[in-house]
């Protein structure tokens, strides 16, 4: 399976399917239908690209995005940002400060921002649209147990062999020379100057 394919799956599950369960399950069937190594190409290509999201920037642009600082939280948003199709994610990959662009992203804020100016109780977001996905993960396992009747360690260790292992979960330890204080206002204008101005203009 070359990279073509496997966004093109992402992206019509998206189209195809209205609610995050039904994408789950065109997807299931679809990988269902797959040979073992075409599924293992499959998760083979998430990982890659979900690693180009694992880095400081990203998940300063998750924290500021989200208010809360979490690895897991940080790592279901890349997910979610995949989710969205490979246009939208490869510019956000590329640079954090564009995720402003999204539409998907300005509808999430703004929905936030009448809720806090409503005084709302519980949350901006509905399930369907908060801005994380961690099942969208899990699908080509869940596939390849059912293909092969095999263990997903098989799946790792194959995916492994071809020279991809996962960046997640981020780890403080691991930033290296990206390493920076997300509690630094200034550093956060600095990197996200674009994000940083839409949401002051906004109160």
């Amino acid at each position: 399976m070359h990279e073509d394919r496997f966004w093109e799956l992402i992206e019509r599950s998206g189209r195809e399917k209205r609610s995050r369960k039904e994408r789950l399950a065109w997807l299931n069937t679809r990988l269902c239908q797959l040979s073992a190594d075409e599924i293992i190409d499959y998760h083979m290509w998430w990982e890659r690209n979900a690693n180009r999201g694992c880095t400081c920037d990203m998940y300063a642009l998750s924290c500021y995005l989200l208010r809360r600082e979490s690895t897991d939280g940080f790592e279901y948003f890349v997910y979610w940002l995949m989710s969205l199709g490979r246009e939208a994610y490869d510019q956000v990959a590329d640079c954090p400060d564009r995720v402003i662009e999204l539409p998907q992203v300005v509808h999430l804020l703004d929905l936030k921002r009448r809720w806090f100016t409503e005084r709302r109780r519980g949350f901006p977001w509905s399930d369907e649209e908060y801005p994380a996905f961690e099942l969208l993960a899990y699908v080509a396992l869940d596939a390849y147990e059912q293909v092969t009747g095999k263990n997903v360690d098989v799946l790792y260790a194959a995916v492994k062999a071809r020279g991809v292992r996962s960046g997640f979960p981020l780890l403080t330890a691991e930033f290296g020379e990206q390493d920076w204080d997300i509690g630094n206002g200034g550093e956060i204008t600095r990197r996200l100057p674009r994000l940083v101005r839409y949401l002051t203009s906004r109160g």
